[in-house]
Parts: C-alpha cells; sequence; structure tokens
C-alpha cells in the first residue's frame, strides 16, 4: 500500500529527512529517491518502504516522505555546477541513512533528472542504459532508441552536433552597457522574436556586417526615440483596453498581472490572451529604455554568424565549467571520443581569431566578447 500524503513537506536537511522517517513507524527498508517534475521544474520525491506487523500479520508499506528541490531550470542556461544540488545533497542523506538504519537506498538517476527510471518494486521491468547504465523503463516512442535513456539521447546527439560543427548562428542576446558593465536584459533565439524589434529594424540594417561577432548599439538619442514609439504604441493598444474574465475552467491556469504604467494599473490575463501579452511586453520594453535614459545606459545587441555547436560547446566549458579559465589539457579531457587534439586547438585558434578566447601559454581564456554569446 502506499501512503500518498495530499501536502508534503520540502525537506532541505538530513534533520528533517530522518524526522520524517522516524514519523513513518514502521521498520525502514528502503529510501527511495524518484525524480518528478511540473511547470516550474523538476524536484525529487523521497519515499520510504517499511515494514510493520509480525509474524503473519507482516505487511509492506509505501510512505512519502516530502520532496527535495533547489531552484529552477534556469540552472542549465546559466551554467550552475553541479547543475542538480539536490542530488547530490540527496546522496549524502542516503547514506547517512544507511548507517543510521540499515537500509536500502535506491536513487537510480542520481547525477540528473530522469522520470522513466522505475520504482524500487518495478525493477524487474527495467533495463540497463547501454551508455550510463542506469535502470531505465524502455520507450515505447517510435521516435526514440530504446537501448539508451533520453538523457543520453540528448547528449549522443549534441556530442554528434559538436563532431561536425553544424552551425549554431541562432540566438541574439540584448544588455544595457555602461561603464564597461553589461546587463543582460533579453534573449531570443532570433531578432524578430524582441518586442523592439519593428523599432529598432533600421538600426541594426545600417550596423550589421559581414562578421562572426556583431554588436549593434542604440545610443541615448536612439533610446529616446525608442521609448517615444513605444509609447505611441502602448497608447493605441491601451485605449481598447478591456480586462476580460477568465472562464471557470481555465482559473488553475491562468492569473491576472498587475502592471502599471504612467502611474495607472491595468489587469492583463498572464496567458491565452494576445492583446494582453502585447501590452504586458510593451510596458516591460517601455520601463527598459526608461531605466536606460534615467542611468545613461546604452543598448549592445549581440549577433552570431559564422558560429557553431563546437564553438558554442568549447566556449560553455570554460566559461562556466572552468569558470572562465581553462586549461587546453581540460578541454581535451572533457570532448575525448568526440574531437581530436588537433581539432579542439584549431577550434580555440578560431575562437581567438573572433576574439572569443585569450591564449596564454597551456591556458585559454574566455574574453567579454565570448561571454556575451554565451
Amino acid at each position: 500500500m502506499i501512503i500518498i500524503r495530499k501536502f508534503m513537506p520540502t525537506i532541505t536537511s538530513f534533520e528533517e529527512l530522518d524526522k520524517e522517517i522516524q514519523k513513518a513507524g514502521g521498520k525502514p527498508l528502503v529510501l527511495e529517491a524518484l525524480w518528478d517534475g511540473d511547470t516550474q521544474g523538476w524536484y525529487l520525491i523521497l519515499s520510504l518502504y517499511i515494514e510493520t506487523g509480525v509474524l503473519f500479520w507482516k505487511k509492506q508499506e509505501v510512505v512519502q516522505l516530502g520532496t527535495v528541490s533547489f531552484g529552477g531550470d534556469i540552472r542549465l542556461f546559466n551554467g550552475a555546477v553541479p547543475a542538480w544540488p539536490e542530488a547530490e545533497l540527496t546522496k549524502e542523506w542516503g547514506q547517512k541513512a544507511i548507517k543510521k538504519y540499515g537500509l536500502t537506498f535506491y536513487f537510480p538517476s542520481d547525477k540528473e533528472p530522469d522520470d522513466n527510471c522505475p520504482g524500487w518494486t518495478d525493477r524487474h521491468l527495467a533495463i540497463n542504459c547501454a551508455d550510463c547504465n542506469k535502470l531505465i523503463i524502455p520507450t515505447d516512442s517510435p521516435y526514440l532508441p530504446k537501448e539508451i535513456c533520453y538523457h543520453c539521447h540528448l547528449t549522443r546527439e549534441s556530442n554528434e552536433k559538436i563532431k561536425n560543427a553544424v552551425p549554431y548562428d541562432n540566438g541574439v542576446t540584448m544588455y544595457l552597457f555602461r561603464n564597461e558593465e553589461y546587463k543582460q536584459i533579453g534573449y531570443c533565439s532570433y531578432f524578430e522574436s524582441f518586442t523592439i524589434a519593428p523599432f529598432i529594424q533600421h538600426h541594426v540594417k545600417h550596423q550589421l556586417i559581414e562578421q562572426a561577432i556583431n554588436v549593434v548599439t542604440l545610443d541615448q538619442p536612439d533610446i529616446i526615440a525608442l521609448k517615444e514609439q513605444l509609447e505611441h504604441t502602448l497608447e493605441n493598444k491601451l485605449a481598447t483596453y478591456q480586462r476580460g474574465e477568465i472562464e471557470e475552467r481555465m482559473k488553475l491556469f491562468v492569473s491576472f498581472y498587475t502592471c502599471t504604467y504612467k502611474g495607472k494599473q491595468y489587469e492583463l490575463m498572464n496567458k491565452y490572451n494576445e492583446a494582453h501579452r502585447l501590452i504586458i511586453e510593451l510596458i516591460s520594453s517601455w520601463e527598459t529604455a526608461e531605466e536606460a535614459i534615467s542611468e545613461n545606459y546604452s543598448y549592445k545587441i549581440i549577433f552570431k554568424k559564422g558560429i557553431t555547436y563546437r564553438d558554442d560547446a568549447i566556449l560553455r566549458f570554460v566559461n562556466y565549467v572552468s569558470k572562465g579559465t581553462a586549461a587546453i589539457s581540460a578541454i581535451n579531457k572533457q570532448y575525448t571520443g568526440v574531437l581530436t587534439e588537433a581539432i579542439v586547438m584549431d577550434t580555440i585558434k578560431k575562437l581567438e581569431q573572433i576574439g572569443c578566447l585569450e591564449i596564454s601559454g597551456d591556458e585559454v581564456s574566455i574574453t567579454r566578447t565570448g561571454k556575451n554569446i554565451v
């Protein structure tokens, strides 16, 4: 029998976990850690298999103890290392639980999230991933390999892109800039996806040239003009503004978001209302322009051309994993089996030539330009 708790506590220490184990009662047999996820990201569910009763009245039960989560999935993009500290902590707690209770600790995916691993009692239905060896339930998707987990499938795909130097020019980053300080204010796969793109495309067209890294600058007069255009567009949109109502069946998924523009508040639906979505984005863009004007920032918009997945991977390794400086030998080790040492060196020289890396002896360091594109 599984005892499901309607409101599971968030566990942040072994002491809290220990209290939940003791509250479960019975004899602890197995502490299980399995991944699950929702719109907020991944988290771990900790469950305890216990034995109660004696002799002929013995029975096993499963008690859900709580969840473990530290931060959203943005960690994957900002290079947090380790990306999943809840996994590291849960492994540590599992060892402490083994020592205290003599139980079995079962954590089939202890390096990264995977909700396709079997529970303790379903292990007989699983196979070992051919690449990482963890237990998985084979997928029934006709589009995915059955012998490896989804994470390893993505790793294989990524390695192929790195090996073949597949183009990776998508991605435009926007910053506020002042006194050598960069403050990121936006990222889109394509420039046209920025709310302000229609208002500044003439600046972009005039400043883009044929080179690997392009930086388009909007100075104070340009930003003042942008703000005026945003105000004009907002006035037209707000002239027909209606608060609207959320259908009862949609209230679980949609809520009102309050925006203030020039001293007046507007209640705007955060989803499924295109007019409201555009007003929210226009107000946000107007606020950014106002900040830039009042604090004397310029805009810097960074474009890439001729960058590959291989270039991007090495830059990310240097910037995030190696904290900005890496030994060339460490880069070679990272891509063993994917890239030869000669290809790694050629890539480093290319990145130096376009101003993304600096070479100093046996080490490389990422430049401000390199940071700006990863």
